[in-house]
């Protein structure tokens, strides 16, 4: 329990230092305002990606009162549904209307709360950094209640804005190894994504979840960040983890994805079996923090590069597969169950693996009954014409400049 007057403390200290933080560069998130006057918004996230900044600019995009609580101070540690009273208390005081609530998901019965607040009229923000916010009781209790947001580090578009660059092969290049993480393209020191993925690990992974087996799980992540592009199972990794069942391993990568550092793709198939037992590619949230926590220091990695092209479809789309029969295509991207796009990953095309990529994509095409396909470079262009089909080369920065924002 905590007292009226240490919460009231805490909260007044709190909104003074959002008052004189900056708002920061924009997001491109779109916002139905008037949809907000009924749902409640919640943004997610990878940790320090940016969803606090979205809340301040929401904040002070009106002049109506605003009431904020960060629920991950240690302050706030003890702080449990009966403090709500005295939450409460406070807001009324406020004379707010507008709540926000960043890292929502540190106070265990928040979801009650929030469907109580919403009912009750107020137009409420909330942030967290792990994709579960809206699964269990917070899905039943907000169906239909609630607008959903992903927020990911900047993208490459975000990141020139930032740096105040140009799409060029040079910034793709600075971009790769950089990231998008704003804290980072301030200061430039490694030990700022090296600590930011300790902390994910560890407290949105391990504590999150209540893992007693921190040493595997360690070694499980420093594995994944080495083998970015790679197919992995579970199965494999029972000896070097020194782990009885393959199923642990495949929760804890399910809980790396909550925490949306890690993504694992399937291969494309109708088959949800087939999806399920072959092997998925994995890849990292960031291109710079892997770098930095990585060991990999190859100039124009190819592996790094791949999963530059795959955060910038994953921004847009959730539904991506690899493709692997005939040849092999790195993304298959559907929408709405229809194959979207088809498109392979290549920093250049060279005699030694054009074929390879070609017919790879060409197979996915014919697969997918797709007309056309994309093969993205650092800094090639071309166009191939194969009857009625026909497959873009294009430079990432030209193709990632075309995408929606």
């Amino acid at each position: 329990m905590i007292l009226e007057a240490e919460l009231a403390a805490i909260v007044a200290k709190q909104c003074e230092q959002e008052k004189k933080k900056s708002i920061g560069q924009i997001r491109p998130l779109d916002f139905n305002n008037v949809l907000l006057d009924s749902h409640v918004l919640d943004i997610t996230g990878v940790r320090r990606c940016g969803k606090s900044t979205v809340l301040r600019q929401r904040m002070r995009g009106d002049d109506t009162p605003w009431f904020y609580v960060n629920f991950e101070s240690p302050l706030l540690t003890q702080f449990e549904m009966r403090d709500t009273i005295r939450l409460d208390s406070l807001i009324e005081k406020s004379g707010a209307r507008r709540l926000f609530f960043d890292e929502i998901d540190q106070f265990h019965g928040w979801e009650k709360y929030v469907r109580q607040k919403l009912d009750e009229g107020f137009h409420l923000h909330i942030s967290g950094s792990n994709a579960s916010l809206l699964e269990g009781e917070m899905g039943t209790k907000l169906t239909g209640r609630h607008v959903s947001k992903e927020l990911f580090p900047f993208s490459y578009r975000e990141y020139l804005e930032f740096v105040s660059g140009k799409p060029c092969a040079e910034s793709v290049a600075a971009y790769m190894y950089d990231g998008g993480f704003p804290r980072y393209l301030q200061t430039h020191e490694e030990i700022v994504l090296q600590e930011l993925f300790d902390d994910i690990v560890y407290r949105d992974v391990i504590v999150h979840n209540k893992i007693r087996d921190t040493a595997a799980v360690r070694e499980l992540t420093a594995y994944l960040v080495e083998n970015v592009g790679c197919r992995f199972t579970a199965s494999k990794m029972l000896k070097p983890l020194n782990v009885a069942s393959a199923s642990t391993i495949t929760q804890w990568c399910e809980w790396l994805e909550k925490a949306y550092l890690f993504f694992f793709v399937p291969i494309f198939s109708d088959s949800e079996k087939s999806r399920l037992l072959n092997p998925k590619k994995v890849y990292c949230v960031d291109t710079g923090l892997e770098y930095a926590v990585s060991s990999r220091r190859i100039p124009n990695d190819g592996a790094r590069f791949e999963n530059m092209v795959y955060l910038a479809l994953r921004r847009n789309s959730r539904d991506i597969s690899y493709f692997d029969a005939d040849g092999e295509c790195d993304f298959i991207v559907r929408d709405r169950h229809a194959v979207k796009m088809a498109v392979q990953a290549c920093t250049m095309l060279t005699d030694e693996n054009k074929d390879r990529e070609i017919e790879g994509l060409w197979a996915a095409m014919a697969k997918c009954s797709l007309k056309s396909g994309t093969i993205v470079t650092e800094n090639q262009r071309d166009r191939l014409v194969f009857g009625k089909r026909r497959i873009d080369v294009v430079p990432f920065w030209e193709w990632c400049m075309s995408l929606p924002r």
